[in-house]
């Protein structure tokens, strides 16, 4: 098999909920929750062998309703949220809930995919977030940095912050803010920078992520790499996950610059310019900046690298794994989880 070739795992439920598993640094692991109506639930714990292209698994119990999105605790392997359907007053409200996993089954499974599980376990509930007086949650969001103690939650319109005190027993709304524009404005999907401190969120909402991705389909998943902010991956009803480039919203878009104190006064005089042009060359031999650039003067420019179309539904989902920053999944409506990796000579030209 070629090293750049999918893998391809299936559920039996459609899912639309995805994330890594934070905590976990060492192996290649995602959570995947399911849509039924009819069937309890399910949480499926997915091991990625990188080595071999094989997937291992574990099955939880999600008995509350349909699984809308999950995220996972940035400190703690065994804690995670999810956003689910429940009925009230013959209303069906989107609520959020912080729980525990099985210690067994924080560290993963050793099932094959092929096996069934008969007994498949529970989650323990540590608490609701009240979402009473700002309607349905779509999204609960983790902030990267810190205790793993704060996080951001998504309504119709509104971002909340919590703190979650006693052990993510209990959560504490700190603050809220609105979305506000023309028309019936709801957020479908958000994300923290890793970078700045942590002090950007970025959110969609409907067809919109403001200048990142224009296509005209809903655009249900962001989400930008860990390790290189650049690298942006989106996911939409298209059934496409589109990789780009984007040099504009990058914490370093032309690489790691020289300091100011090493430039010549020649060099400061020529303000004009957006690199100086030592700093070019210096880009140029790393292969971070084209050699081209250097007669024409231009910056790299926002692209798309590469488009996946291994799904045949909607993709409500894309997340990078926590363990490996070139290696990402993509789950679509029919339960189709796919796992794909940066492409090798994009990989290279950044780390060379």
């Amino acid at each position: 098999m070629e090293d750049d070739a999918p893998v391809i795992y299936g559920l039996e439920f459609q899912a639309r909920a995805l994330t890594p598993q934070t905590a976990e640094t060492d192996a290649v692991r995602f959570l995947v929750g399911t849509q039924s109506l009819k069937y309890d639930n399910q949480i499926h714990i997915i091991d990625f062998d990188d080595e071999n292209n094989i997937i291992n698994k574990n099955v939880l119990l999600h008995q509350v309703g349909e699984i809308w999105h999950m995220s996972t605790s940035p400190t703690d392997k065994g804690v995670l949220a999810t956003c689910y359907n429940k009925t009230s007053d013959s209303k069906v409200l989107t609520c959020a809930a912080i729980w525990r996993m099985p210690k067994e089954l924080e560290s993963g499974s050793h099932e094959s995919p092929d096996d069934s599980s008969s007994n498949p376990q529970t989650l323990e509930l540590l608490c609701h977030l009240d979402n009473t007086t700002y309607g349905n949650m779509s999204c609960v969001l983790w902030e990267p940095m810190g205790y793993g103690t704060k996080i951001a939650s998504l309504t119709d319109n509104y971002i909340l912050l919590w703190d979650l005190q006693e052990s993510s027993s209990k959560a504490v709304l700190s603050s809220s803010t609105t979305l506000k524009g023309k028309g019936q404005l709801k957020f479908t999907s958000g994300c923290w920078s890793p970078h700045h401190n942590c002090t950007q969120l970025a959110t969609a909402n409907d067809t919109a992520i403001r200048g990142w991705d224009t296509r005209t389909t809903w655009v249900w998943s962001v989400r930008y790499n860990h390790s290189h902010d650049q690298l942006v991956l989106t996911a939409s009803s298209d059934s496409r996950v589109i990789l780009s480039n984007m040099v504009s919203i990058s914490s370093e878009p032309f690489g790691h610059l020289v300091d100011d104190d090493d430039l010549s006064d020649h060099e400061d005089n020529h303000n004009e310019d957006k690199l100086c042009p030592r700093v070019l060359i210096s880009l140029a031999k790393e292969n971070i900046f084209p050699k081209s650039t250097l007669s024409g003067k231009e910056p790299l420019q926002d692209s798309i690298i590469a488009t996946y179309e291994e799904h045949e539904d909607s993709v409500y989902a894309v997340e990078w794994s926590s363990a490996d920053p070139w290696l990402f999944a993509s789950l679509s409506y029919d339960g189709r989880l796919v796992i794909n990796r940066v492409p090798r000579a994009l990989k290279y030209s950044i780390l060379l």
